[in-house]
C-alpha cells in the first residue's frame, strides 16, 4: 500500500520497541505527501508530548483503511515539527505498507497507576458481602 493511499483522517497506532519490550500510542493521521511522509497529531500521555526521536528504538505504524483493515509501515522514523505554535509528527517511510492485523496490545494512555479502579473492586466486594448477609438475615427471618 502507498502512503498516498491512505484515507485522511485515518485513524493509526504508533508501536515503538526496544530491547523486548514495547509500547502502543494511538494518533490520527492528518496529512501525507508524496508516498514517503505521513504527518499526523502529536502523541500525548498525562497531557505531556512523547518523544519518539530517542535512539535505538524500532519504530513501526499501523493505520486502520476500514473496520479491520489494517496496513503497517515497519522501520519508520518520526519527528515532532512545530506550525503555527501547534506539534505535529512527521512519519518518513521508505516501503510499502504491508496488510496486517491490529495490535493485540493496549494503547498507553496515561502513566498513574488507577487507583480508583482498584478502590472501586473493593467496594464492589464489600457491598456483595453486605447484600449476601442482608440476604441471608431476610431469609432467616421470614423463616420465623
Amino acid at each position: 500500500m502507498n502512503v498516498e493511499d491512505i484515507p485522511i483522517p485515518a485513524m493509526a497506532a504508533i508501536r515503538v520497541s526496544k530491547e523486548g519490550k514495547s509500547a502502543l500510542f494511538e494518533t490520527t493521521i492528518i496529512q501525507t505527501t508524496d508516498n514517503k511522509y505521513i504527518y499526523t497529531m502529536p502523541v500525548r500521555v498525562d497531557n505531556k508530548l512523547v518523544n519518539f526521536e530517542a535512539k535505538g528504538l524500532l519504530k513501526e505504524i499501523k493505520i486502520e483503511f476500514a473496520p479491520f483493515e489494517f496496513y503497517e509501515w515497519r522501520n519508520i522514523s518520526i519527528v515532532r515539527f512545530v506550525e503555527d505554535g501547534k506539534s505535529y509528527l512527521r512519519i518518513r517511510t521508505t516501503t510499502p505498507g504491508i496488510k496486517a492485523m491490529a495490535w493485540s496490545e493496549k494503547p498507553v494512555t496515561s502513566t498513574k497507576k488507577k487507583k480508583e479502579n482498584l478502590i472501586s473492586q473493593e467496594a464492589l466486594q464489600v457491598m456483595s458481602a453486605a447484600q449476601t448477609v442482608q440476604e441471608q438475615m431476610q431469609s432467616e427471618g421470614d423463616r420465623s
